[in-house]
């Protein structure tokens, strides 16, 4: 395939701040209107937008297939906001028929931490994608006026929806997205995570109303959601819906819930649960480090991760797996401090971007039987998962990139055949 042939092909382009200079209105128009269809069907749009769509489309745009992942992580540059601006000003504002242009190609959209770019321009820009699966609006200025408009789009099906550390959101706008909206009725993947710093905006009311309420919390087939900084009290853990397809959970910066609310929550509701995130999380772990980590052990390891004891003076039975599928805790780094070395297969695991969890490495999923891969928790220590786990323990930080769980970033990248993405930007958790 010519290189002038992977271009027309191009389905998915990243970019991150390294490069965000380089996003001009030009570069701008030629990411987001390839694939537009002939020029028409815009002769009802306004003079500079004909004007500007005659100047920046080119014959050979018709053979390009249009962008499909579009991923612009922590681009803050003025080039890239002014280029933004003048698209939105050009192409996306109402003409005089009141009608607005609509880019339907786009599937995925990734802005996290582009926090330069005002609501104002924000608002149109994401609202002229009605085909939206996966949006990453986390560290924006994302406004309830564009969450009530992704609410209003009956062609968006979410899958996946990240608002994390969105400053300018309310309590109102986000409960009445997830309850109300049905481009969010079938979302697998969910991120309102906060810390201390920008705190999630939720009341303990509303979050109540969104787990007894709104359909994606009610359908169980959330596999990833983050609660952090969340108003999450015993009471609303017991009001969740059995939650069987959850394999990834944050309750992070919730330093009053108790860890054996979190346990009982695990056992009765999330039994497949693997990964759990419990930062600045429970009176329980704000103790002195030892007693912290007794606490760890005796209230979340012990009944939800360890293999039941048993004993049978008959013949012998094969033992019982642990009641929960949990491998993985994120904790805070004072807390592992305290860890040491772990404990038998628990090992820490840190990595580059300060972030550390504590891991069981005799756990992992290896090939079953017929292609239905299994969770095993009794790795072998030569068995080459565990081998490879134990090597990043070992590393103390010096890691890869991409390595850790329960990553912040929503995966914006299709998984195409070679050739058709682009992706300049860097994979952090």
């Amino acid at each position: 395939m010519s290189p002038l042939q992977e271009m027309l092909n191009l389905q998915a382009f990243g970019a991150t701040e390294y490069m965000d200079g380089a996003l001009t209105f030009p570069v701008l128009s030629e990411l987001l209107l390839r694939g537009r269809p002939s020029r028409d069907r815009d002769r009802g749009r306004s003079a500079r937008a004909r004007s500007a769509l005659e100047a920046h489309t080119a014959e050979r745009r018709k053979d390009c297939k249009a962008i499909k992942a579009l991923d612009f992580c922590g681009c803050v540059s003025s080039v890239f906001v002014n280029a933004l601006d003048e698209f939105t000003q050009t192409y996306l504002r109402t003409d005089e028929d009141g009608l607005s242009m609509t880019l339907p190609g786009l599937q995925r959209l990734g802005l996290r931490g582009v926090r330069s770019v005002p609501s104002s321009v924000l608002t149109p820009f994401v609202s002229a994608f009605p085909s939206l699966t996966h949006l990453d609006l986390s560290g924006t200025l994302c406004s309830p006026d564009l969450l009530k408009n992704l609410a209003n789009t009956p062609t968006i099906h979410l899958n996946s929806l990240a608002l994390a550390r969105c400053a300018r959101l309310t309590s109102e706008s986000i409960a009445a997205l997830l309850i109300d909206g049905p481009s969010t009725y079938g979302l697998t993947e969910l991120s309102l995570y906060g810390d201390t710093t920008f705190p999630s905006a939720l009341t303990e009311q509303d979050l109540l109303r969104i787990v007894l309420n709104a359909p994606c919390f009610k359908s169980g087939r959330l596999c990833y959601l983050d609660l952090s900084s969340s108003p999450v009290t015993p009471d609303i853990l017991t009001s969740f819906t059995p939650q069987l397809a959850l394999r990834s959970l944050g309750l992070g910066h919730i330093p009053a819930l108790p860890l054996a609310n979190i346990s009982d929550f695990v056992l009765s509701r999330t039994p497949n649960l693997e990964i759990l995130i419990l930062v600045n999380t429970s009176p329980d772990l704000a103790l002195s480090p030892r007693q912290a980590s007794l606490a760890l052990h005796a209230q979340i390891i012990q009944p939800l991760a360890t293999v039941p004891f048993t004993f049978s003076i008959r013949a012998f039975k094969a033992p019982q797996p642990p009641p929960t599928r949990l491998r993985v805790i994120e904790l805070a780094t004072s807390i592992l401090g305290s860890l040491g070395v772990g404990a038998g297969s628990w090992r820490i695991v840190r990595s580059k971007g300060g972030r550390g969890w504590y891991v069981d490495t005799a756990s992992g999923w290896v090939a079953g039987g017929g292609d239905t891969p299994v969770l095993r928790r009794d790795l072998a220590p030569d068995h080459p998962f565990r081998i490879e786990l134990t090597r990043l323990a070992d590393s103390n930080g010096n890691v890869g990139n991409g390595v850790g769980w329960h990553a912040r970033k929503m995966e914006v990248r299709f998984f195409f055949p070679p050739k058709v993405s682009l992706c300049v930007c860097a994979c952090v958790c």
